[in-house]
């Protein structure tokens, strides 16, 4: 992970949401459920919560830093993504199964 970190700092000053083509269509957010241990998502108005996977671990790694410092969602699990998003009647799919609330909370 120290490389990792090394190599990412040359994203700094970069818009990652912008280099991963976010727009009004499509908005990213992180799941950390601990710290440096990471997924980023995507909401697409049309299809819901999808995953972001990208081969090169340093400019993933860099595009979290960069959604965590810019006020991006970040959520510490799926489940709460999903919550968050029904709240707002944002739309979820087919390839992300709803988590039901747990009964016994």
């Amino acid at each position: 992970m120290k490389q990792i970190k090394k190599y990412a700092k040359q994203y700094k000053g970069v818009d990652m949401a912008k280099l991963m083509g976010a727009n009004e269509d499509i908005f990213p957010f992180v799941i950390e459920e601990e710290k440096d241990h990471f997924m980023t998502m995507w909401w697409n108005k049309n299809g819901g919560m999808m995953t972001i996977l990208d081969e090169d671990s340093v400019r993933s790694y860099a595009t979290a830093v960069y959604l965590k410092e810019n006020a991006y969602p970040v959520f510490k699990d799926l489940k709460e993504a999903q919550e968050y998003a029904a709240d707002r009647d944002w739309p979820l799919n087919f390839f992300v199964e709803p988590i039901e609330p747990d009964q016994n909370a």
